[in-house]
């Protein structure tokens, strides 16, 4: 078994948009209702390919398989202030290989490169369902929100933060 972590290209798109499109429904359906994932499923299961030419996305291949996504952008959607705090974006892992830590190391590696890049802090928006795997790696919920998804679409979300370790 070879794992490796990389970051993404645009040359990644139709794989992880494969992959999001088999985790949302499986993921959720336990804390959303039928009818919300219906609407929210199609926004929120494609990948955005100015983050997959970010140089901050990232992939995990599981034996050249696709098996788990995630990065940070500067400053964006819910930031205080752009320069010094970071967003989490898009982490999954298909549901063939939950339980193996791959969303806990893109996620380490994600702390550790938005660190670097001078952030004290990261963001996220998180699914009801991820609300303890961000928990699990140090960020505290601060609001629940109803996030917009494009297209007047809200999904309910909690806003959480982590101080990176240096300015911690």
């Amino acid at each position: 078994m070879t794992i490796l972590l990389r970051t993404a290209t645009p040359a990644d798109r139709p794989a992880v948009d494969e992959l999001l499109m088999a985790v949302y429904p499986h993921m959720l359906r336990g804390d959303y209702a039928e009818d919300v994932l219906r609407i929210a499923h199609p926004l929120i299961a494609k990948s955005n390919p100015d983050l997959l030419a970010s140089g901050t996305y990232h992939v995990i291949e599981d034996d050249g398989r696709l098996v788990s996504v995630g990065g940070w952008s500067r400053g964006y959607p819910t930031a205080k202030n752009a320069s010094d705090t970071g967003h989490v974006r898009h982490v999954a892992t298909h549901p063939d290989h939950l339980q193996r830590g791959y969303a806990a190391q893109i996620m380490r590696h994600v702390m550790a490169e938005a660190e670097a890049a001078g952030l004290a802090r990261l963001e996220c928006l998180s699914t009801v369902t991820a609300r303890r795997f961000y928990a699990g790696m140090g960020f505290k919920a601060r609001q629940e929100v109803d996030a917009d998804i494009g297209g007047g679409v809200t999904f309910p979300a909690v806003k959480m933060e982590a101080m990176l370790p240096a300015y911690a």
